[in-house]
């Protein structure tokens, strides 16, 4: 038999993903539209973009950031370029309810402004989603977070809510739009008691607990918790193999027999089928079972996910609940209810780029793009019910829904988010997002992606940064990770303005010489212009003629570019921006 692996080391401190809240009770008040013009121009600039997508390795130590550890980052598999346009195809034109993503302004180069928000909403998606390497919530309610809030380090009830939430409790407000009353009830899904859902992701780290999943009480009761220790093969097979299960499982590799992704049993031999045909069989059945060959060759252990390293499921004993289960938090929205030792019901966890969680936001989905909107006789981009498939937002045949879904709370609450307070920080998004802009789009001026991260994380605009001590205006906690989802708003930044500075200097080349300019070699005077400024300031002076036209019309004394000086700050050099670069 062979040797176990050595102990596996302490599992690292999960980001935790943004806390899901109710939503807000205001009607977001209209955007201006946006001409074809200003969208064509706006997704012409990102298509001129050909990014990759980096995800942490399972062996990735804690702490890496994107500009660190670099061979503990490797492409993605889960988030494209291509599918995030095909979404903002969608979302620039047909929107939702009349809102669509912001791209830019109806003035010469006014998609500087759409770039601006993209890489904004790519910071978070980052930090939320991208760099796990994850669709569906993981299961991140480590004993730090046990500590905190109470309930049991990685139970499988954590489905129902972690840090003491409940998603399924989660209701909408009634919202006005275009005169029309809209009631939350309608909008919201109703919780299916029925319903049996297995996540398609799950944290990699060496025994990281297994994908979130909720089914009826009938089906399983009590739920474990998960345990990441002990070890299992991995690979090679074992003795018995071919004599326990036919071709092609007797010879094939011991970690590609697992179940899922999802409720997929295509790896799963049929001789297990037989007697635990389901994901939620198989966890009922592998209880207190242990790891290692035995448990993987009699199917009671070791086929949680593929390449399944390490960790079980295990049983509790707490005083006052029914033996074996192992409760969540009684804290927050569930304060003073029985917490839950169950999955029943709790299909809402968190999916998609920015993890859209709970029974308002599924249902907004349906209610605006989905199977309700089609029902409505109103326009819908899919023939989806997502009260019923909420997991379709993590679907391999619909590869750009995990990107709308997180587009759609962009669209629905940062966007339009405006809180008037005279004592706080400026509340308005688009006024902040448009000053930094105008103030010279300098990547160390934090006022928009920290805006942008207050809202994702806190629901709160001005939260104070984790670990700051500041003060907490909305009561709803410190951001988490600021300091990172301003490197990855940076680094989004660099990309998507690179391929505008090797436009120019193609220009600058004669690749697009105007006047006679061809025949002599020389650049274009609007390449000139445009390599004459620090790359620093979008790579290039677009936004001159816009500038001056937004000086004069708001009177503005600021001047129309920041200063170069800002070019060789800390922020720059980390990114390797230099005035003047060309990438």
């Amino acid at each position: 038999l062979p040797s176990p692996s050595p102990p596996p080391p302490p599992p690292p401190s999960p980001n935790r993903p943004p806390t899901p809240r109710p939503p807000p009770t205001f009607s977001p008040p209209p955007m201006p539209a946006q001409t074809p013009a200003v969208v064509d121009a706006f997704l012409d600039a990102v298509k001129e973009v050909n990014y990759i997508f980096k995800q942490l390795k399972s062996t990735a130590p804690d702490g890496c950031k994107l500009n660190t550890c670099a061979s503990s980052w490797e492409p993605s598999d889960l988030y494209f370029w291509n599918d995030m346009i095909t979404s903002l195809e969608s979302m620039c034109t047909t929107g939702v309810a009349g809102q669509t993503f912001y791209a830019g302004e109806a003035e010469a180069h006014g998609e500087i402004y759409g770039l601006a928000n993209l890489a904004n909403f790519l910071a978070q998606t980052y930090q939320e989603s991208i760099q796990y390497g994850v669709c569906d919530e993981n299961n991140w309610s480590n004993q730090a977070t046990v500590d905190e809030v109470g309930g049991t380090e990685y139970t499988a009830a954590g489905a129902c809510g972690q840090l003491g939430q409940s998603y399924q409790d989660y209701k909408c407000a009634d919202i006005v739009i275009d005169g029309e009353l809209i009631s939350g009830a309608d909008m919201e899904c109703p919780v299916d008691y029925t319903m049996s859902k297995v996540a398609a992701t799950s944290a990699k780290w060496y025994g990281a607990p297994a994908p979130l999943f909720c089914a009826p009480r009938s089906q399983i009761d009590n739920v474990p918790r998960w345990d990441y220790n002990g070890w299992c093969p991995n690979s090679g097979t074992s003795w018995n193999q071919n004599q326990l299960f036919a071709e092609p499982f007797g010879s094939m590799s011991r970690g590609e027999i697992y179940y899922g992704p999802a409720d997929a049993t295509a790896n799963v031999p049929p001789e297990i089928l037989a007697h635990t045909p389901d994901y939620i069989a198989y966890v009922k059945g592998a209880i207190d079972q242990g790891t290692g060959e035995n448990q993987l060759m009699a199917g009671t252990g070791c086929l949680d996910v593929p390449n399944h390293r390490a960790g079980f499921w295990k049983s509790c004993n707490v005083a006052g609940l029914p033996a074996g289960a192992c409760p969540n938090a009684a804290y927050g929205p569930t304060a003073g209810q029985r917490p839950r030792t169950d999955v029943e019901g709790c299909c809402w966890w968190g999916r998609g780029a920015i993890q859209t969680t709970g029974v308002c936001n599924f249902g907004k989905l349906n209610y605006f793009i989905g199977a309700k909107a089609k029902a409505l006789g109103k326009s819908y981009l899919y023939d989806i019910d997502f009260c019923t498939s909420p997991d379709m937002v993590c679907s391999q045949a619909y590869p750009e829904i995990k990107w709308i879904a997180g587009e759609y709370f962009w669209i629905a609450e940062v966007q339009p988010y405006n809180v008037i307070a005279p004592d706080r920080q400026p509340g308005n998004y688009m006024d902040v997002l448009k000053a930094w802009v105008d103030n010279g789009c300098r990547v160390d001026d934090y006022s928009l992606v920290d805006f942008g991260s207050g809202v994702v994380n806190r629901g709160c605009h001005d939260a104070p940064h984790e670990g700051s001590g500041g003060a907490d205006p909305c009561g709803n906690g410190e951001v988490h990770a600021a300091d990172r989802r301003r490197l990855n708003f940076n680094y989004a930044w660099r990309h998507l303005v690179a391929a505008r500075r090797r436009r120019a200097h193609a220009e600058s080349s004669g690749l697009d010489v105007r006047e006679g300019a061809e025949r002599r070699g020389e650049a274009s005077p609007r390449a000139k212009q445009l390599l004459a400024v620090p790359a620093v300031v979008l790579g290039a002076a677009l936004l001159i003629a816009a500038r001056r036209k937004l000086a004069r019309r708001n009177n503005s004394h600021v001047p129309l570019l920041a200063a170069p000086a800002a070019a060789a700050s800390e922020a720059h050099a980390e990114l390797g921006i230099k005035a003047g670069s060309l990438l």
